[in-house]
């Protein structure tokens, strides 16, 4: 009798282990839109193709400008969630195109736009020099509604970025103050209104009535929408807030599924949903979607949400190594629970094989997604080795080229000097028409700097902008109309290369190393940072184009 009871015990407790705890169903409809995922961005693709045929031949008639200027908004509009570089591009070409037309409000509209494209990517110096560029003072109310939005979301991005530090509290009470201000600005009832409003509510620890606004706002939604994405995602946080973690992790799932529908690739839901689901023990789905976050973060170009997803790795290694061990303990209590039940069944050897294959199964199970993650991690090195290595083939392009030039100039040297020889030799009528001319040098030397100043312009397209940053404001730096460098401007477009002694600058620069020397010194002089002015020239950076 006693051993009959063992031994249903012992099943009782085999089954109970082995049989697995059913899944909820919040995210079907995420994993049939990731299914399709591929799919939906080529269609995004096309749609965005078609429009660009619509483009017309450039123009300097306000018409054509004009429409060119409607057709560019509408591929902002397009890229703006789905591709950063390229939704800057046109927002930099709507620009000139304000500009060329003298239109005040839509150089307005372009460089906010432009601004908050910047934000998106946490180009946040870069974003707020743009500022210095913007009539504020002559802004509309629904402009002056936008740039206050893009300060929100420029403290929003800095606290996220520096979670736990000092700032953190600072960019907070900056945030609170701006969304109070687009709360009280905007038109009562309205889209904006009504979620800067909540959001409002929430920093002041009104939560629950935060909630019960957005939750009511969300009808008016659809799926694949942003403001739906936003939504869900904002309510997802203010559950989380409450403790409510199942209700988080639905709200982000639907949330994550609006960003996919309508190929929303900066997003941060998934990233935010996997986080959840590994510390819960969901390894295989969490990992899926950490893998789409990431890609997501790569396609569309944003620093924060490639940086946010990349810290996410190391914690998804920890936790699978976790479960490891934890299924090796189970898998030693298996052993010892099928051992027993063998003894008192006498089918110890067939349990103990069943076991051993599951064990097996479970083994190569662990291998593939150990090898996936470490391809995972392998596949961000490599991205971010790629990002670093065109900077260094841009200035590895450059060098070969400064060198090739200066060694033509050396060469043109030695090739005159060689024919006046062969002058005093008196074999003048085979060299008269080559000597003839008195600006050999000064031509070959010309070609060479225009050259230079070209190819490197090229690269640093905002190096005379940056270096005057440094420069105190009366002593800025302006080329002639005439020319793209000063001397000055060389010397450190060099130093920005990597080539600092001052033997090599004047060699390249055709001058005396004394006078290089008295140029860096009055540069450094001229520097609003004089200790760290050279090391700032060496930091200046390369603009990302489409």
């Amino acid at each position: 009798m006693m051993n009959s009871r063992v031994i249903i015990l012992l099943i009782s407790v085999l089954c109970g282990t082995l049989q697995g705890i059913s899944a909820n169903d919040y995210y079907a409809h995420l994993d049939e839109l990731i299914s399709r995922h591929d799919a939906l961005v080529a269609s995004k693709q096309a749609a965005i193709d078609k429009v660009k045929r619509t483009l017309p031949a450039p123009g300097n008639d306000p018409a054509a400008l004009n429409r060119e200027y409607n057709i560019n908004y509408t591929l902002y509009r397009e890229y703006v969630e789905f591709q950063n570089d390229s939704a800057q591009k046109y927002m930099r070409r709507n620009i000139d195109i304000a500009r060329a037309l003298g239109d005040n409000s839509k150089l307005i509209d372009s460089y906010l736009n432009l601004m908050h494209l910047l934000n998106k990517a946490y180009l946040l110096d870069e974003a707020s020099t743009l500022v210095n560029d913007i009539d504020t003072i002559n802004m509309n109310r629904d402009q002056k509604l936008f740039y206050y939005k893009i300060l929100s979301d420029t403290y929003m991005f800095r606290m996220e970025f520096n979670k736990g530090s000092s700032n953190e509290k600072l960019y907070q009470q900056k945030l609170t103050d701006y969304r109070l201000k687009i709360a009280t600005l905007s038109k009562p009832g309205s889209e904006r209104n009504k979620l800067y409003q909540a959001n409002y509510l929430n920093d002041t620890g009104k939560t629950q009535e935060a909630i019960t606004m957005l939750e009511k706002m969300l009808k008016d939604y659809h799926s694949g929408e942003r403001t739906y994405s936003v939504i869900t995602s904002t309510l997802a946080f203010y559950y989380s807030l409450l403790g409510n973690h199942e209700k988080q992790k639905q709200l982000l799932a639907m949330s994550a599924a609006s960003d996919i529908e309508g190929c929303i690739m900066e997003n941060s839901a998934l990233r935010q949903l996997a986080d959840l689901l590994f510390d819960e023990g969901d390894i295989d789905r969490a990992y899926r979607y950490i893998n789409i976050s990431v890609a997501d973060a790569n396609f569309y170009g944003t620093r924060l949400r490639n940086v946010q997803a990349s810290q996410l790795v190391p914690r998804i290694i920890n936790a699978y190594q976790e479960k490891q061990e934890k299924n090796q303990r189970k898998m030693r209590n298996f052993i010892i629970a099928l051992s027993l039940l063998a003894m008192m069944l006498v089918v110890g050897i067939t349990g103990t094989t069943l076991l051993y294959r599951r064990y097996r199964r479970l083994s190569e199970s662990r291998k593939q997604i150990n090898d996936r993650l470490n391809d995972t991690v392998d596949k961000l090195e490599s991205t971010n080795q790629q990002l670093q290595e065109r900077d260094k083939i841009k200035e590895q392009y450059l060098g070969r080229f400064l060198t090739f030039s200066s060694s033509l100039i050396d060469k043109n040297e030695t090739q005159r000097k060689a024919m006046n020889r062969l002058a005093m030799e008196d074999r003048i009528k085979e060299l008269k028409a080559q000597l003839k001319s008195p600006h050999f040098d000064y031509e070959n030397a010309t070609l060479f700097y225009q050259n230079f100043d070209s190819a490197f312009l090229n690269i640093y397209p905002n190096f005379i902008k940056e270096v005057n940053n440094l420069l105190e404001q009366d002593q800025h730096i302006e080329p002639k109309e005439n020319e793209q460098l000063t001397r000055e401007l060389r010397i450190l477009a060099l130093l920005r290369l990597g080539i600092t002694h001052n033997k090599e600058i004047a060699s390249i620069l055709r001058a005396s190393i004394a006078t290089i020397y008295t140029y860096r010194s009055r540069l450094k002089a001229r520097a609003t940072s004089k200790d760290t002015f050279e090391d700032d020239i060496k930091h200046i950076q390369a603009l990302s184009r489409d």
